[in-house]
């Protein structure tokens, strides 16, 4: 059954990718807007998509905004955040349809803060390959890589409720070509491979037929960390402490999903410097 909710979302996405298509812009659709047209099965139900995410080249972040702003979309504006809204590897741009709805778009420039996770945007790019969205020229990222930024996504959300997360990664791996030998290779490259053995380790306890037992162990932390991230996320459940607040969940987990001390001080270095230039901004 098509979800209305999908068919509207789509309807616009469309209209701005044959806008993009016109500026010679390129455009990846991410996450379920992927997902839904290019991997899982039509009678599949992955539930209601909120938003549409997509991945456009850091030169053609700006155009994007515009192009949305002449479609009718409002971005959002992030209060007293100046400089991390400068810096962000995305922006949310609003459209109302009615006096009930809102379209949500979120253009991204890079898939998360490089100085979180070192990916090579132009590798990406180049391993992407031409594709349509319901007829309509775009590019798609390699399995591979949506695998990978699938499990970034989630450590975002501090696997509060990572059903979905690991349902979009079952379905990567049964129907869209994932290689968990590359997998597991580019995941110490863009700093992410306790985040992706974990998932893998909750992948193996749903689906063991996947084989992915003879891959996780190549990727998997000292045992400590192992044992701290078992007791944190024990199953697909979700977070053992999910009702503490969002900077709270964030304390207790990062650390442990970070790959390691030397990442974990460049990315706490880089997110206080962004929070001292914000207040710098604010009041001087």
């Amino acid at each position: 059954m098509i979800n209305p909710q999908h068919v509207i979302l789509f309807h616009y996405f469309r209209n701005f990718l044959k806008l993009s298509n016109e500026h010679r812009i390129d455009v990846a659709p991410l996450k379920g807007a992927h997902l839904l047209t290019g991997v899982y099965p039509p009678d599949f139900d992955r539930g209601v998509l909120a938003d549409v995410d997509f991945l456009v080249k850091p030169a053609d972040f700006h155009a994007v905004g515009e192009l949305l702003e002449g479609l009718g979309f409002r971005r959002i504006r992030l209060h007293n955040r100046e400089a991390t809204a400068a810096d962000f590897y995305e922006t949310g741009y609003l459209l109302p349809i009615d006096d009930r709805r809102q379209i949500l778009f979120e253009p991204h420039r890079q898939l998360i803060q490089p100085e979180r996770h070192p990916i090579d945007l132009q590798a990406l790019w180049d391993r992407s390959v031409a594709s349509t969205f319901e007829a309509v020229p775009c590019r798609r990222l390699a399995d591979d890589d949506h695998f990978l930024y699938a499990v970034i996504h989630e450590t975002t959300h501090q696997f509060v409720d990572p059903g979905r997360t690991l349902d979009d990664l079952e379905m990567l791996l049964r129907y869209g070509g994932v290689s968990l030998e590359v997998v597991t290779g580019r995941a110490r490259k863009w700093q992410c491979s306790r985040a992706v053995w974990l998932c893998l380790s909750l992948l193996h306890r749903r689906a063991p037929e996947l084989e992915i037992a003879p891959f996780a162990p190549r990727i998997a932390p000292p045992k400590a960390v192992q044992s701290a991230l078992r007791f944190l996320v024990p199953d697909e459940g979700g977070l053992r402490y999910a009702d503490l607040s969002m900077r709270y969940r964030q304390a207790l987990l990062w650390p442990w999903l970070l790959d390691g001390l030397k990442p974990a001080l460049q990315f706490t270095k880089y997110y206080t410097g962004l929070r001292l230039r914000d207040l710098m901004q604010r009041y001087l």
